[in-house]
């Protein structure tokens, strides 16, 4: 759950020489010509608001700064940010577009916050429904909603695959998927399990993970001092290596990839981990067995999991990044000067 936004909103950014426009609901499939039009949504209204079809007949709410669906020739780079707890995609559209007024980037970057509904979300009869916790971890769509059921880390598949057309996006080098809390534990995971995260030549893509309670671990070792061990006794947390702490039972999704798959993706794919100094705090932590067994606080926690790849997995691709005196804030971690380097690396 995302705490205080840390960086004051204003309505001016919605005029940043950029005139607000209406996005849409926005089928993928339909036909478009990319438009080098400077028209950016800015700021989180209805205005701004589209939904997109991750799917045929099946479609994900979202805000948008350019049009996915219409594309943009200008367009270099894209973040697709996933909120917290609370499902607040506008919060998070909001946050990054301050991140990307901060470094100067509202032309060349389209920023994409997609929601991830429960049934308490007054869903439409064609917009698939998660737990509150199911789309976290990557589970399957609820079978009450629309069918065949989808992974919520299929549907961010699909926007990143909407992404790579060049007829849409013909400039874009980088995609940016990050998030915050809750929405940082979809993304670590997604970085060891998604099958679009590398797409055509010259599109890098890139995961930013900020703060989650949680980590994905590759093995069943964790912390015991200094070293990594296999935890002595297990009776008691039996279930700390299953999905989505480790890599046993594993959902529909996480399943396909074989193991050896995943502990490649996640060790060569560039991910950050972005931690908040500050962020120490109890509130909405994970304090499951399996949670504690990586570490007492979230900053404890990300700092553990580094430890653990740099012991168990020397080599990988992860990067430590962290933000001092900021705590459980998606607006002090995006907005910070670090966490702009790690969004827009040059």
């Amino acid at each position: 759950m995302p705490g205080p936004r840390g960086t004051p909103r204003s309505v001016a950014l919605a005029i940043l020489k950029f005139a607000v426009v209406a996005c849409g609901s926005e089928p993928l499939s339909s036909p478009t010509t990319p438009t080098s039009t400077r028209q950016a949504c800015a700021v989180a209204t209805s205005l701004c608001a589209a939904r997109i079809e991750v799917t045929p007949g099946r479609f994900v709410r979202s805000y948008q700064s350019y049009s996915l669906g219409a594309g943009d020739s200008l367009v270099t780079q894209a973040v697709v940010v996933v909120h917290g707890t609370d499902r607040n995609a506008d919060d998070y559209f909001a946050t990054m577009m301050d991140a990307v007024r901060l470094a100067n980037r509202v032309p060349s970057t389209i920023v994409l916050a997609p929601r991830f509904i429960t049934a308490d979300d007054s869903p439409a009869s064609d917009e698939p429904v998660w737990t509150s916790s199911g789309w976290r971890q990557g589970d399957l769509s609820s079978s009450t909603g629309p069918l065949p059921r989808i992974s919520a880390y299929a549907v961010v598949d699909s926007i990143v695959a909407a992404l790579g057309n060049r007829a849409r996006f013909p400039r874009l080098t980088r995609v940016t998927i990050a998030g915050h809390s809750a929405g940082a534990q979809l993304v670590h995971r997604l970085a060891a399990t998604s099958r679009t995260a590398t797409l055509n030549t010259g599109i890098a893509v890139q995961f930013v993970a900020a703060n989650p309670s949680t980590w994905l671990y590759l093995g069943p070792e964790r912390a015991n001092g200094r070293a990594f061990t296999v935890p002595a006794s297990r009776t008691d947390c039996a279930d700390y290596d299953d999905w989505h702490y480790g890599l046993q039972n594993r959902n529909t999704y996480a399943n396909a990839p074989s193991m050896a798959a995943v502990r490649q993706n996640l060790t060569q794919r560039d991910v950050t981990v972005l931690l908040g100094t500050a962020d120490t705090l109890t509130a909405d932590l994970d304090v499951s067995c399996g949670a504690n067994l990586q570490g007492a606080r979230r900053y404890s926690r990300g700092l553990t999991l580094m430890d653990y790849m740099n012991t168990v997995y020397p080599g990988h691709a992860h990067k430590l990044v962290t933000v001092t005196g900021v705590g459980h804030s998606n607006g002090g971690m995006f907005t910070s000067a670090n966490g702009r380097r790690a969004l827009f690396p040059e």
